[in-house]
C-alpha cells in the first residue's frame, strides 16, 4: 500500500508542479496593467489556464498535501531534518501558487494593479524550490 501511496503522491506533485510552471510562465509574460487591454484570444487562453488552474492544478496541490502527510504518518518521518527542510519549501510553493494564480486572474479581470515585479522570475523560483525538494526527498539527509 506504502508504494501506491508514494506513486499518487509522486503523480500529484508532477501534476502539481507543471500547472505551477504553466502560471509563472503566463504570468512572467504578462504585459504591464497600465499597457494591457487583453485581446480576445489572449483572454480566452488565459482564462483556459485559470480554470485548469481550478480543475485540475488546486486540486492536484490538495491532493499532494495529504498525500505527503500521510506518507510522513506512515514512515514516522515527522522531526527528520529532510523533512523539516523540505516542509518550508512546499509551503512557499504552496503561496506562490496562489500569488501566481491570483496576479493571473486580476490581469484578466482589467485590474489596475500591477504585478509584483519578480513575478518575471516565477517559473525559476518555481523549478529551483522542486529540485531541492527532490533532493531532500531522494537523499534524506
Amino acid at each position: 500500500m506504502y508504494l501506491w501511496l508514494k506513486g499518487l503522491h509522486l503523480a500529484v506533485v508532477l501534476t502539481w508542479v507543471g500547472g505551477l510552471v504553466l502560471l509563472g510562465v503566463t504570468a512572467a509574460a504578462l504585459r504591464p496593467a497600465k499597457e494591457a487591454v487583453l485581446l480576445p484570444h489572449e483572454k480566452r487562453l488565459a482564462t483556459a489556464i485559470l480554470r485548469w488552474d481550478r480543475r485540475v492544478t488546486t486540486p492536484a496541490m490538495l491532493a499532494a498535501w495529504a498525500l505527503g502527510i500521510g506518507l510522513a504518518s506512515w514512515g514516522g518521518w515527522f522531526g527528520a531534518l529532510w523533512l523539516s527542510a523540505k516542509l518550508p519549501i512546499v509551503v512557499a510553493l504552496s503561496g506562490l501558487h496562489g500569488v501566481l494564480s491570483a496576479t493571473l486572474r486580476r490581469h484578466v479581470e482589467q485590474s489596475e494593479r500591477p504585478a509584483p515585479a519578480w513575478i518575471r522570475h516565477a517559473p525559476g523560483i518555481a523549478l529551483g524550490g522542486i529540485g531541492v525538494i527532490a533532493l531532500l526527498a531522494t537523499i534524506k539527509p
